[in-house]
């Protein structure tokens, strides 16, 4: 069998070529994992932001609803409104509001 000197020279050129495209593969499969790790990174971020939003949210539905407790009942603010209303009056109308004033 004989090789000739075109034939190694393209088995070279093809051999050059071939191991610049599997260093080009291998460059872009090491960028695609630097980009899959930010991905997962930037995931593990969102996850935690929510988990800190939904504890907040929690915390918040909580708060509320022990201000709610503290909220006077609607007879409360009638007797409020009744007694100010008693109080603002004129003695002449109450005379038991003079004797304790």
């Amino acid at each position: 069998m004989l090789i000739s000197a075109d034939t190694l020279i393209q088995a070279r050129e093809a051999l050059v070529q071939t191991a610049q495209e599997r260093i080009n593969l291998i460059a872009q499969v090491k960028d695609q994992g630097r980009k899959i790790y930010d991905l997962e990174r930037e995931v593990q971020k969102q996850a935690n932001a929510r988990s800190a939003a939904e504890q907040a949210l929690a915390e918040s539905r909580r708060e509320i609803e022990a201000l709610r407790a503290q909220l006077p009942s609607d007879q409360a603010i009638a007797a409020h409104e009744a007694l100010m209303n008693y109080l603002a009056a004129p003695s002449e109308i109450h005379p038991a509001l003079r004797a304790a004033a």
